[in-house]
């Protein structure tokens, strides 16, 4: 797993991610709801890739909820985790990691296993949609285009379509179709419609990639009253906000 570890006003890195824990502890619903929201954290390099550190999932102290990570390779191989999906790297466990976080000493053999994780990985900006795992990583990234509006569309010189979406959490995205492109963005026509997105499905189905703004949907449900793309090729970049 990998992240783009958000520090504010555009400015980000990128780093391997060790660990997801959270702390729900109180027995008031309405607390343990506050909490679920505020307490989770990842652990990641801090940008120098020298010391690991507690990044909050959230941006605390402030009423908004903005996303500090956002997911760009979902990977876990090698996790251990529970059934609420808490847990890290299986040489790494959560005590340890607090304890290294706090005292930024590493026990023998971690500090190299830390960095052996991800050493193949390389960050790519622009990444073209050509699997289900593209897909899958685009979903976590975008939080699923929930909330996003179309900020942008514009049909380029050379066929292509280049669209913006402001409103993901944490982000904005841009997205490029090309190869036999159609489209139909009327039902999200801010001057006439709801502009905002409440979910998104992509689709890989017959040598062409489907963009539509809702979720669970397969490619025969895709009509008017929808927002969609179809080409033969989509790729993407996430902007930090």
């Amino acid at each position: 797993m990998h992240a783009i570890v958000r520090q504010g006003d555009g400015k980000y890195y990128v780093s391997p991610v060790f660990g997801y824990y959270k702390d729900v502890k109180s027995k008031d619903d309405y607390q343990r709801y506050l909490e679920s929201i505020h307490t989770p954290y990842y652990v990641v390099w801090d940008e120098a890739g020298e010391h690991l550190i507690k990044w909050f999932a959230m941006q605390p102290n402030t009423k908004y909820l903005i996303p500090q990570i956002l997911i760009i390779e979902s990977g876990q191989e090698g996790w251990i985790e529970d059934e609420d999906g808490v847990g890290g790297v299986d040489f790494l466990p959560r005590e340890v990691a607090d304890q290294i976080i706090d005292s930024g000493l590493f026990p023998d053999g971690v500090f190299e296993k830390c960095k052996a994780v991800g050493a193949g990985y390389e960050y790519k900006p622009e990444q073209e949609i050509l699997t289900q795992k593209d897909i899958e990583n685009l979903e976590w990234a975008s939080g699923g285009f929930h909330d996003a509006c179309i900020q942008e569309c514009k049909l380029q010189d050379d066929g292509s379509l280049y669209v913006k979406f402001d409103g993901t959490w944490g982000c904005k995205v841009e997205v490029w179709f090309w190869g036999d492109v159609e489209y139909d963005i009327s039902s999200r026509d801010p001057d006439e419609c709801d502009p905002y997105w409440y979910g998104s499905t992509v689709i890989i189905w017959d040598d062409f990639v489907y963009f539509v703004d809702e979720e669970d949907m397969t490619v025969d449900q895709i009509s008017d009253g929808y927002c969609w793309f179809k080409a033969r090729h989509m790729k993407y970049r996430i902007i930090p906000d």
